[in-house]
């Protein structure tokens, strides 16, 4: 259902009474719905733990310039399929700052890095394939089977978290490469052989999916998204439809309001919450909690059936941490780089090259890490500094230049499995909880489902998680949940009148 006509369904539902609306945390999710109810003419709060609004979008600026280098360092990317997300950006005043989003895999010139043996992009398929050992040299296979297995394995490498690697390469040696052998892979090689469509022969063999692990089956649909040619972000920075939103809500947006417990009762919810060392509590008609489960599993929880308990503690959320540098100059630019990632490998895994214009004086923002999983959870243990040095010696094997005196001259990082208003990038439908895909649609309509006048939104309660399409999704699906409560409570009020 697109957006407006869920919309319409909300003024159509909506009664002249007003409710109050408290809701718990000032990410995309909470905003979206505040300003959503507020035009519908009910009031709302909302209280936000942090010092900061935007949750997990949260862009970093070297600088005070209109025109300074920026990075995201949560969510950067926005697929054009996301009617959702593109629909606020265009009320918000901002359709004409969408630029494309050159990502991995994109940009020919952006390097790769295989046990230290540094080759460019548009070489990937067959230098992969003369690195990689094992089932890559059986001869009983064909030179397309084992040069599209080689870079099936180096787009997974690339992209996802150590336990769908090892599951990728178990799936390889026992069966895969038989299965690719069997299919007509010509049509999905380019004419030189140097590049290979691989969301082409996603979409024409669904069976070939089939025949993978549930998690890694799962993680295609991220993998397909992330390699798109079709990807959108904002000029200027993602927290611009932050900050747009936050402008046009009436209701102050209390930060640093940690909410520690939530009691259900039979008329409301009783919420509390810390600001400085004092306690606070008071009872709410209706609450919105978009807070993540990861940090809801915490608190004082009273009042929850079972299942909602259940769903709250089992939701497995995936770390992800993100590393920038402010560089002097952009001097990947003098490799033919003008935006896409390399794979750097050793633990780092993307490195993001900006693809808009800032101001050349102000210098440029490399993303130079981008990693999730057990690589994210490996720099998110150490010290700042220690990240720091490490990612610099490491992107230097690609890039000499970053290692020079005085070229990086900032740099900034989240490690969003210990942040302590996340605990993690986003939550997973491929962990090891999850067998199939509709196991995921049962577990996020559980993580969705109210308990009495308590609801929840998120990208954690969503058809898609880790995206802000996901976030919004829900939260419009609440504001309809909301303005539908209230006529079935006066509907109920005339039959017992």
């Amino acid at each position: 259902m697109d957006t407006k006509t869920i919309l319409n369904l909300c003024k159509l539902s909506n009664s002249q009474q007003s409710k109050h609306i408290t809701i718990l945390g000032a990410g995309i999710a909470g905003l979206v719905a505040a300003y959503e109810l507020e035009r519908l003419g009910h009031t709302v709060e909302i209280l936000e733990g942090s010092s900061r609004i935007g949750g997990r979008i949260w862009t970093h600026r070297f600088g005070n310039d209109p025109k300074a280098p920026y990075a995201e360092l949560g969510a950067m990317r926005i697929p054009r399929e996301h009617k959702h997300v593109l629909h606020y950006i265009q009320e918000m005043g901002l359709e004409k700052k969408l630029r494309k989003f050159v990502t991995v895999f994109e940009e020919q010139n952006a390097l790769i890095n295989i046990q230290r043996n540094i080759f460019s992009m548009k070489d990937g398929p067959r230098i992969s394939l003369e690195h990689y050992q094992g089932i890559f040299l059986d001869t009983r296979y064909s030179e397309k089977t084992r040069l599209f297995g080689a870079w099936l394995k180096t787009v997974v490498n690339t992209i996802s978290p150590g336990n769908l690697r090892e599951s990728l390469d178990r799936d390889l040696n026992s069966h895969l490469m038989d299965e690719l052998e069997r299919l007509d892979l010509e049509p999905f090689f380019s004419k030189d052989d140097e590049s290979i469509d691989f969301h082409g022969f996603i979409k024409a063999n669904p069976g070939f999916r089939a025949k993978c692990s549930k998690a890694l089956d799962m993680f295609f649909s991220d993998i397909l998204v992330e390699t798109s040619h079709d990807l959108l972000q904002l000029e200027g920075g993602m927290d611009q439809l932050i900050h747009s939103l936050a402008a046009v809500i009436k209701a102050p947006i209390k930060c640093n309001h940690k909410v520690v417990g939530l009691h259900v009762q039979e008329d409301g919810v009783e919420v509390s919450w810390l600001k400085g060392q004092q306690l606070h509590t008071r009872h709410c008609d209706y609450v919105l909690c978009t807070i993540p489960f990861s940090i809801l599993r915490k608190m004082d929880l009273r009042g929850f059936d079972k299942n909602k308990l259940a769903s709250i503690h089992n939701t497995t959320y995936c770390p992800a941490t993100k590393v920038a540098f402010h560089c002097a100059q952009p001097f990947w630019e003098k490799h033919g780089i003008k935006g896409g990632a390399s794979f750097s490998g050793e633990g780092i895994r993307q490195t993001y090259y900006p693809s808009v214009n800032t101001n050349p004086s102000l210098g440029s923002a490399l993303l130079a890490s981008y990693t999730i999983g057990d690589d994210a959870d490996y720099l998110g243990k150490m010290s700042e500094q220690e990240r720091y040095a490490y990612v610099k010696k490491v992107v230097s094997q690609l890039h000499p230049e970053i290692a020079a005196p005085e070229m990086v001259t900032d740099m900034a990082s989240i490690a969003w499995g210990s942040y302590e208003w996340s605990s993690g990038g986003c939550s997973i439908p491929w962990g090891d909880d999850v067998s199939s895909e509709s196991n995921h649609h049962i577990h996020y309509l559980e993580a969705a489902r109210p308990q009495n006048t308590l609801l929840f939104a998120g990208e954690h309660c969503s058809r898609f998680p880790a995206w802000i399409q996901g976030s919004i999704e829900s939260a419009l699906e609440v504001v309809y949940e909301i303005v539908t409560h209230k006529q079935t409570a006066v509907k109920k009020a005339l039959m017992y009148a």
